[in-house]
């Protein structure tokens, strides 16, 4: 009899401190938020706080208008010069100092992506996919993307982002495309810059296209190398998705494999980590 009580009061006591854990645990387990639903969250939002509201006064609002607008004046202005110019000394006078497309990087013992119009092997346009994977300890990311180069000035670049993360509740994920228009303002041998301006689509719930620009740079130093710096900005509802990206290549003919870091803001959480890829230049 003595032997059965210990038991119950064993077999008690456990259940006391079961219970005890599962009373601790519960807000973490139900109530705790992973990043991405958090970043949905505040992506999500349409209304702007008070704090927010003054911030955005008629005077600020109209000088910034002013700014925006003349940039985009200038910006336009310099493509519209470019193709013109592309153009004009293409079809009428021919062999010029304009800059042309290698088949790809490091090509014929060419240097970066641009080279002079009269080397026999030089492109007017060319098409490039890419796939990377962001490692991360809890959320990962998966990016596809597409890169036509229309003239050697101007590009049409497409992307999407699928992040994933896993917690006790399960699976989030939050995927994000992208359709830019860019424009390669300076192309040399050994270094190309451009930027751009597009439209960004966030899914999963949040279901919103917004207003994008990008820039970017490459550069070649040597054979077979090149190190590439991006950072793209969408803006989503009252909240941002900011994506910074550096890329160390390794070209290999018309494959490029590449290492680097991504530090992506989804509305305010940070997804950072290493990456790995690939890309295939047609």
């Amino acid at each position: 009899m003595g032997t059965k009580i210990v038991v119950i009061e064993k077999i008690m006591r456990l259940m006391k401190n079961f219970i005890f854990a599962l009373i601790f645990l519960f807000p973490f387990v139900f109530f705790s938020q992973g990043k991405l639903e958090k970043a949905k969250e505040r992506l999500s939002e349409k209304n702007l706080t008070s704090s927010r509201i003054l911030e955005d006064s008629d005077e600020n609002s109209g000088k910034r208008g002013v700014r925006r607008h003349n940039n985009k004046n200038v910006f336009f202005a310099e493509i519209i010069e470019d193709i013109a110019f592309y153009a004009f000394y293409g079809a009428i006078i021919g062999n010029t100092e304009y800059r042309a497309l290698t088949p790809y990087p490091y090509y014929n013992n060419s240097k970066g992506e641009y080279l002079k119009l009269n080397e026999n092997y030089a492109k007017n346009s060319l098409f490039k996919i890419g796939i990377n994977q962001l490692f991360n300890s809890n959320t990962n990311a998966l990016e596809l993307s597409a890169n036509y180069r229309v003239l050697p000035i101007l590009g049409i670049e497409a992307s999407h982002l699928n992040f994933s993360e896993r917690s006790i509740q399960g699976k989030e994920y939050l995927d994000i495309s992208s359709i830019m228009v860019n424009y390669y303002r300076i192309r040399e041998q050994g270094v190309s810059l451009w930027w751009g301006v597009g439209a960004s689509y966030v899914g999963n719930d949040v279901d919103t296209w917004g207003f994008s620009y990008n820039i970017g740079a490459e550069f070649f130093p040597f054979k077979p190398i090149s190190l590439q710096i991006k950072h793209k900005q969408s803006f989503i509802n009252y909240s941002k998705v900011n994506e910074f990206k550096l890329h160390l290549k390794y070209h290999l003919k018309n494959v490029g494999l590449f290492t680097g870091y991504h530090a992506n803001s989804l509305g305010g959480e940070n997804v950072n980590g290493p990456v790995f890829g690939a890309e295939y230049t047609f």
